[in-house]
């Protein structure tokens, strides 16, 4: 159990004080006067207030705010209001489950910097007094939003421009009514009420304000008339043609946590479509925009887990769609990347990636064709063709900084993956002074080369008082190491060889244990990095880093990312980790 636990929730709603303010009193006019010249600056401020109002999508305010101090939960309010045909869509719950709030409320306690509960609500309701200034408008007149926000964008609208909607759950639709009165008022635009469906709506005419209604609880501001029209209609219907039932969403959402904050949903398939539609584009009229059109959707979600706070990607292809180029490259990088075995345990840093050199050969091949010089130094280089070096990367990369030697408080190392460890050597030792030669590296290193043997290994080296670093390589079984130090090259080849790599750090393996795969990852040791600072800087010096921001980096354990693709799409995401 945790030794920052929250405070017990208040019994009532009215302990919160200033954080849950009243529902306003003030009776507002029905249909504000036609606008005119001198009221400008009023339809300025009337854009603020709608402004602010979408600003809800990502800040709480209110009562929804003061829902956070309840474990309950807020019900799903918006996706059913949503058409099938929005291409971008966006849901925050401002009211999430228990086990949101709690890990939230955890990881909180332990960051001093964030201050109280208290504070962090009454600072937000300062931000949007800041916001909605102006507008005539305070955070009390936001004291009706719900658990759930959400906004989406339709770019291939019949309208021919893009149509979009914000749409907020509300707790109070006499409030929401008199907010939105305020916000008309303040417009200085001419309403008149429309009647769609059976839900009263306010359009505005001869103007862009936003059309206004609440239906079924929730709070709609939309483009124009048409799309609150599509919003009311797909709300009748009870889901049907709603988003949430669109089978790309469907298959993004499956693959995302179901329990988040807030999500981000994107349909490739109807932006492909709209792109293309444009006069002068066509299908391949932009470079690599073919690659899309296996693609269907995309989807971010937001969480708060009991490891710490992470962000999750998914990617949806329909297979059919693949050229096998695409799909001989995701078979070839499926599955763990085999470089991280040869990152040390005590590495500050690293990251691997796979399918790195995808295509290397075929674009010098296409240089070669397009400038001779350039060929006869391929030719000469034994670069590409049949015996060509680039033929022995697998397509893997990866690199790690860790503890250095001699002067550098910091070394590292680059690994690239290969298939042939003897034929790589090979070329090295044929072709390696003869390159540098010409691209005019030699003069840089300054150095002679030196060479040692190390467990079978040939470890080539410089070292120069000059040089602010030093250069090693060496050839190990499925890896060209390039190092800063022979001492860093030694260790790629004892892991080569069977020792205990980054794997067996129980910090990474926790972290890159809540990946949904290692194909690419991406690890960075924060308690190692502050141990090391610690240990470089002078005591007065580290408590300085410490008050200028440095202590809110002590609670988190690490910060780490990883991915994972197949024929069917990918899914990656990143976690900073508060246990």
């Amino acid at each position: 159990m945790s030794d920052h636990m929250p405070p017990e929730p208040p019994e009532r709603p009215e302990d919160l004080g200033e954080v849950l303010p009243a529902p306003p009193d003030a009776q507002m006019s029905e249909v504000p006067p036609a606008s005119s010249a001198t009221d400008a600056p009023k339809r300025r401020r009337g854009r603020a207030a709608v402004i602010a109002l979408i600003a809800v999508l990502v800040l709480a305010g209110g009562a929804a705010a003061a829902g956070y101090l309840f474990l309950r939960g807020a019900p799903e309010a918006v996706l059913d209001k949503v058409p099938a045909t929005a291409d971008v869509v966006v849901v925050a719950h401002l009211d999430p489950g228990a086990s949101q709030k709690m890990n939230l409320f955890r990881m909180t306690d332990q960051f001093p910097v964030l201050g109280t509960r208290e504070e962090l609500f009454r600072q937000l309701n300062g931000t949007l007094d800041d916001m909605l200034t102006g507008s005539g408008l305070t955070h009390d007149d936001l004291s009706w939003v719900g658990g759930e926000a959400g906004g989406y964008v339709d770019i291939n609208s019949g309208s021919g421009t893009p149509a979009y909607a914000v749409l907020i759950a509300t707790d109070d639709t006499a409030a929401t009514s008199d907010t939105m009165r305020a916000v008309r008022d303040s417009s200085g635009a001419s309403y008149q009420s429309v009647e769609i469906d059976g839900v009263e709506s306010w359009v505005a005419t001869g103007s862009d304000q936003p059309a206004m209604a609440v239906v079924d609880g929730v709070a709609v501001f939309a483009s124009d008339e048409d799309e609150m029209r599509a919003v009311i209609l797909t709300a009748s219907a009870g889901g049907d043609g709603a988003i949430a039932n669109d089978p790309i969403f469907e298959g993004v959402m499956d693959r995302l946590p179901a329990d988040n904050l807030g999500f981000a949903y994107m349909n490739y398939q109807q932006l492909l479509e709209a792109v293309t539609s444009l006069p002068g584009f066509g299908a391949g009229s932009l470079t690599g925009l073919d690659q899309l059109q296996a693609t269907q959707g995309l989807g971010i979600a937001l969480s708060a887990g009991p490891d710490g706070l992470s962000l999750d990607s998914v990617t949806t292809t329909d297979p059919s769609k693949l050229t096998p180029a695409q799909t001989d490259s995701l078979a070839a990088s499926d599955g763990p990347n085999p470089l991280i075995d040869l990152v040390p345990a005590d590495a500050y840093a690293m990251a691997a990636l796979s399918g790195a050199a995808t295509g290397v050969d075929q674009a010098l091949e296409q240089v070669a064709r397009s400038d001779p010089k350039s060929a006869r130094m391929l030719q000469r280089l034994h670069l590409v063709g049949p015996d060509g070096v680039l033929n022995h990367l697998t397509g893997n990369l990866a690199y790690q900084v860790g503890p250095g030697t001699g002067l550098l408080p910091v070394g590292g190392s680059v690994l690239i993956g290969v298939d042939d460890a003897d034929a790589v050597q090979s070329w090295l030792d044929a072709n390696l002074q003869r390159l540098l030669d010409e691209t005019n590296a030699t003069d840089a290193i300054g150095a002679p080369w030196k060479t040692e043997d190390y467990n079978g290994v040939t470890i080539t080296y410089t070292e120069s008082l000059l040089a602010p670093v030093g250069v090693a390589y060496g050839v190990v079984d499925g890896a060209l190491v390039i190092a800063t130090s022979p001492k860093s090259v030694e260790q790629a080849v004892d892991l080569s060889q069977g020792a205990g790599g980054i794997a067996t750090d129980p910090s990474y393996a926790t972290a890159i244990g809540a990946m949904p795969g290692s194909e690419s990852v991406t690890y960075i040791d924060v308690q190692a990095i502050l141990t090391a600072v610690q240990a470089v800087l002078p005591g007065e010096a580290y408590q300085q880093f410490l008050d200028a921001g440095g202590r809110n980096l002590q609670p988190i354990t690490a910060v780490a990312a990883g991915s994972e693709s197949d024929e069917n799409g990918s899914s990656a995401r990143f976690l900073i980790q508060i246990p």
